[in-house]
């Protein structure tokens, strides 16, 4: 399992708590000198995306609605077209697809 985790504060100590069971991949978004996003992790790691999402995984967003969400929603589009090399249009079908099953759920905010 992975989850993409974006924080406005330092790093804590998830693997300390959680061990091997979860990966967190965080997206610090005030720290050092880039702003890193979670959109950003979820491209550096699509082929891993693509494979999780081939095998059925669930995929949570949880954040701001009017540009995190929306913006992730757009590049795990772009990893599943990619990924199953069909045309960004399908992708965005599939993604549509997940959330009518319940495979994508979403906890945003504006």
């Amino acid at each position: 399992m992975m989850k993409p985790f974006s924080r406005t504060s330092k790093k804590q100590e998830y693997k300390k708590i959680l061990g091997d069971s979860l990966e967190i991949v965080t997206a610090f978004s005030r720290e050092g000198p880039q702003k890193v996003y979670v959109q950003h992790r979820l491209k550096e790691r699509s082929k891993e995306v693509g494979e999780l999402l081939s095998q059925k995984a669930y995929f949570y967003v949880c954040g701001d609605a009017a540009h995190m969400a929306r913006e992730v929603n757009t590049v795990l589009a772009q990893i599943i077209a990619e990924s199953r090399g069909v045309p960004e249009a399908k992708g965005e079908e599939i993604v549509k697809n997940m959330r009518a099953a319940n495979q994508y759920q979403e906890d945003v905010w504006c």
